[in-house]
């Protein structure tokens, strides 16, 4: 697969004059992030290690930003464009002696999500043949009449241009080339047309210019003002989850993301959100535990409050490429933490309220089972290589067998909604606040019970699994 990608990051960006504080259009920060940076690390993920950047206009500048941010840590080839005034042709020619074999073509000023590059970065290409990402969602386009229009023939390019009166698609502005583009490019400057589209026009001619279609996957250009807010409120927008809980949709993602457009303007890590969520539900138990009823009710809300804010954390990460495993284990030992305090506040609180010594006897027996089903998932995520216990839920969810699953296994999955933590936070505050502190303690001693034994069902069954698999590689060597 192709590993090398070079982004052209050259021109002005006259168009966003005045909504970059100042800034060169690549250092133009879009959910905290600026859009070089953001197209650097993008196909970072998607799997490109080697780069080649071309800037011209206020390239010092860029590049010292660049080089000076350790979060980018990529080999970058810097290419200067002194004529950077001309068409964006002339500046993926000057990147031609630093790339061998294809390489991806990519705009700084573009949006786009990590899956669009893994997919042109697995295209085959035939002898002297590129590849241009195309849009045919035509009616998505977010500035249609600034776009640069494609025309096709099945797979084949025809033409492209901005004024194409009729077309069947638009272009990304993400390529997947191989070094004959750069010929195709020395044509169409010589012939007066130094724009990248000129170049694409004679591979065009020569039947060498493929279209993909991006299939429904994300990107935006950012050239204006609106672009470059739309293209906020898409990157918010696509911040929900397919592992989210029916609370989470419909409630705490809106809200949790509508506190994200600030965080993500400041220096808070996900890191220092992960441990505010966790303060902010010891608070949440230290107001149960008070027993009275207003305490009790400030105590849900807080628990809720925090379920949302602990969104937050996924949130900052993903915008900002946040990300790290140690940010993995501590948003899980954080939020597993904060949930014994908060349910050691919830006994307490029952116990001033009853007198009842069993009270403590029970409260603290599922804390005690809570506390062993939190350490064997830490240690199921220790050996499958991640620390987010997303991993542990999908693989409760899958890797059994219909055929094994016992009862509470079934029993579990039928109601794993409400092991959720927006779903039993959003519970818990509305019994809260409704003084039912009964009925919290008495869903979460009996609820402890059926998820402690679901996960050492899931355990036992992956230990068996395995056994079974070294007994067959064993029996398959003596053979």
């Amino acid at each position: 697969m192709v590993d090398k990608a070079v982004i052209i990051a050259a021109g002005m960006g006259s168009r966003l004059n005045g909504h970059g504080r100042g800034r060169p259009k690549p250092l133009v920060k879009v959910a905290g992030v600026g859009l070089l940076k953001r197209a650097i690390l993008t196909a970072k993920r998607a799997g490109i290690t080697e780069f080649a950047v071309v800037i011209g206009y206020r390239g010092d500048e860029i590049r010292e930003a660049i080089e000076d941010d350790q979060q980018i840590d990529v080999h970058i080839d810097w290419v200067e464009n002194p004529e950077w005034t001309r068409g964006n042709g002339l500046s993926v020619l000057k990147a031609r002696d630093y790339v061998e074999g294809p390489f991806l073509l990519l705009m700084a000023d573009h949006l786009l999500e990590p899956k669009v590059i893994t997919r042109m970065r697995r295209l085959l290409l035939g002898a002297g043949e590129s590849a241009l990402c195309i849009d045919t969602r035509l009616e998505g386009i977010q500035d249609l009449d600034d776009a640069t229009k494609v025309v096709l023939d099945g797979d084949r390019i025809l033409k492209i241009g901005k004024g194409l009166s009729r077309y069947d698609a638009v272009d990304t502005g993400i390529f997947l080339c191989s070094p004959a583009l750069f010929d195709g490019l020395e044509l169409a400057v010589s012939g007066g047309d130094d724009t990248l589209s000129g170049g694409v026009r004679i591979m065009a001619s020569q039947g060498n210019m493929r279209a993909v279609d991006i299939d429904g996957l994300f990107w935006q250009d950012v050239d204006t003002p609106d672009a470059l807010r739309h293209g906020e409120t898409a990157l918010f927008g696509r911040l929900g989850k397919p592992t989210d809980g029916i609370v989470s949709r419909h409630f705490n993602r809106k809200v949790s993301s509508w506190i994200s457009r600030f965080l993500v303007k400041t220096p808070v890590t996900p890191n220092q959100i992960s441990i505010a969520a966790m303060m902010v539900t010891f608070l949440a138990g230290w107001a149960m535990a008070e027993g009275s009823h207003l305490y009790v009710a400030l105590g849900g809300l807080l628990f809720q409050f925090a379920s949302i804010v602990d969104g937050c954390d996924g949130e900052i990460a993903t915008l900002k490429f946040a990300g790290s495993r140690f940010g993995e284990w501590l948003d899980t030992v954080a939020d597993n933490v904060s949930y014994l305090g908060f349910f050691s506040g919830v006994i307490y609180g029952m116990y001033k309220l009853t007198a009842e010594p069993v009270v403590i006897a029970l409260g603290f027996i599922a804390l005690a089972l809570n506390l062993l089903a939190v350490l064997l998932i830490c240690v199921y995520l220790k050996h499958s290589g991640s620390g987010s216990i997303v991993s542990f839920n999908m693989g409760f969810s899958s890797e059994v067998p219909e055929e094994r699953r016992g009862y509470l296994h079934r029993v579990y999955c039928g109601l794993k909604f409400a092991c959720r933590r927006d779903f039993f936070a959003a519970l818990f505050c509305v019994l809260a606040v409704l003084n039912c502190l009964e009925a919290i303690f008495w869903i979460f001693v009996l609820g402890s019970g059926m998820v402690v034994s679901a996960v050492f069902g899931y355990i036992g069954h992956i230990m068996r699994t395995r056994t079974t698999e070294a007994e067959k590689l064993v029996s398959g060597k003596a053979d």
